[in-house]
């Protein structure tokens, strides 16, 4: 069974994820513009128009709701396990759109953090869903002690 410390350290993770997310997908709704001319390269950059600060924002509020969600559902081993896994994608883009990948030039090496970040939500996922896992739900329990009496 998960100690109530274990069941603390997941709350916190799971708190500090969705802070995590909600700010970056605040930044990305409130100054688009700041976003991109960090995120991309000076050649993709100077692309950028009120349709992909529209996107970016859209981008940003989805991120913002995702944060919401994550910070105020109670999550379960199945939901943080679905959580890490759909990290994924986007470490798949980082590859992609970085100097290693084949479309190279894309973005700027401070993206690297977003990488960064990716993975520790990927990894941090993963293990709240180990953590719970330990904790018998409360079907198990009862069976338990049916079985006790």
């Amino acid at each position: 069974m998960a100690t109530p410390q274990r069941l603390e350290t997941v709350r916190r993770l799971q708190v500090a994820m969705a802070t995590a997310y909600s700010t970056m997908g605040a930044w990305c709704l409130i100054h688009p513009s700041s976003v991109m001319a960090l995120g991309f390269t000076p050649a993709y950059a100077a692309m950028c128009n009120s349709t992909t600060s529209l996107m970016m924002r859209c981008f940003g509020a989805q991120a913002m709701t995702c944060g919401l969600v994550l910070g105020t559902c109670n999550m379960t081993p199945l939901s943080f396990t679905a959580f890490g896994l759909a990290m994924v994608p986007y470490i798949g883009w980082n590859f992609w759109f970085s100097g290693i990948g084949p479309a190279r030039g894309v973005i700027t090496k401070l993206m690297w953090m977003d990488f960064v970040g990716n993975v520790l939500f990927g990894l941090g996922s993963l293990y709240c869903a180990k953590l719970l896992k330990e904790q018998p739900d409360e079907d198990e329990k009862q069976d338990v002690t049916a079985k006790a009496q």
